[in-house]
């Protein structure tokens, strides 16, 4: 992965995984995503943020852009304790 360096010299990886709307629609997402479902038709997560996570550790993602208001804080957690990486 190409690196960015910091300004002590710390390599900073360059491509991030971003983890917005990544196993969770916050409450105030864009009425475009709202839209796509009915009151009688609950919207369905078709993978958790953990494995999406996972896939993207596995991938080689060294870099996460997470933020408490996404909401999946817990799963993304989940997800790098048990990649095993350092």
């Amino acid at each position: 992965c190409p690196t960015i360096p910091m300004y002590d010299g710390t390599p900073h990886p360059a491509i991030g995984f971003g983890t917005y709307k990544v196993g969770f629609i916050p409450a105030s997402a864009s009425s475009v995503t709202a839209a796509t479902t009915t009151a009688t038709e609950p919207q369905q997560i078709q993978r958790t943020a953990e494995e999406c996570i996972s896939d993207a550790l596995q991938s080689g993602y060294r870099f996460l852009e997470c933020a408490e208001f996404y909401g999946n804080e817990h799963e993304v957690g989940k997800a790098i304790v048990s990649s095993g990486i350092p």
